[in-house]
């Protein structure tokens, strides 16, 4: 694997590319004429970015590829929504003209593990906890979420029943990555992943499906699944890490941005106003 500096690494990196194989939707279809074109992606309406069109190239006729891609979307019975970068300009002018409109902004943030690392020991301990917390938290770090995992991300972050479960399970199996559950008296008390992302000959690890029982928090879970993942990581050639973030959760804003991430690019999702 090619040895690079993190800061190297954070400037040429294609994000968006890294995101979608981060995040693998179960079904993907190529839409619009030529390669690598446009890929529709769907995942019974479970995550905006699993179920939404990614632009990755260009198209000979994008306002006929918007139309297919209303098409595709309205046979699954969902609506139809595209995820543009900032430099998607063009279509994203196509698109308001056709009654589409601007949301949830989000972040992406990037960082160096060992700088990451570093900055998360440092970090004081928590204080004022209910109860006393052993030296080192029990945690595991697998390479298959089991149903432990699973139900406390759903029950964070999950919307929907059974089904719509199914489905994220789905997503986050969908290509290699790590999970990390630390446990404390009552069970599993905060649960992470970190999608394992080869890109241009590079490996990059993704921050994905951070998660903390409420009754659980500020007593340091987070940091430490954080920090098993990122060990897990390095462990594997891995350098640099990438995550996304609305860009109006302030308070995680504030976390990542003391832990050494930087914003190195950023997105929206369109949909038609209705």
């Amino acid at each position: 694997m090619p040895q690079h500096q993190p800061s190297d690494l954070l400037a040429a990196a294609d994000y968006a590319a890294l995101a979608d194989a981060g995040w693998p939707a179960p079904e993907r279809e190529n839409i619009g004429s030529g390669r690598p074109g446009w890929i529709a992606r769907a995942a019974n309406g479970v995550t905006q970015r699993a179920n939404s069109v990614y632009a990755v190239g260009g198209v000979a006729d994008p306002a006929a590829a918007i139309a297919v891609a209303e098409r595709w979307y309205a046979e699954r019975g969902l609506p139809a929504l595209f995820q543009l970068s900032d430099g998607d300009g063009e279509l994203l002018a196509l698109l308001q003209e056709r009654g589409y409109a601007a949301r949830s902004e989000t972040l992406v943030l990037a960082a160096g593990i060992a700088e990451v690392t570093t900055r998360l020991a440092a970090l004081p301990r928590p204080v004022s906890l209910p109860v006393a917390l052993p030296a080192a938290l029990p945690l595991s770090v697998r390479e298959t979420p089991d149903d432990e995992w699973l139900d406390l991300w759903w029950s964070v972050d999950g919307r929907g029943g059974a089904d719509e479960r199914e489905w994220a399970r789905r997503i986050v199996t969908g290509g290699e990555a790590i999970y990390v559950t630390v446990r404390d008296e009552q069970g599993a008390a905060s649960v992470g992943r970190l999608a394992l992302v080869e890109h241009d000959g590079t490996g990059w690890g993704g921050l994905y499906a951070l998660a903390t029982r409420a009754d659980a928090r500020g007593r340091g879970h987070a940091r430490a699944v954080i920090a098993a993942l990122l060990d897990a990581a390095t462990r594997r050639g891995v350098h640099a890490v990438w995550l996304q973030v609305t860009a109006s959760n302030e308070t995680a804003r504030r976390l990542y941005d003391g832990l050494g991430f930087r914003q190195v690019a950023r997105y929206r999702y369109l949909a038609r106003e209705v």
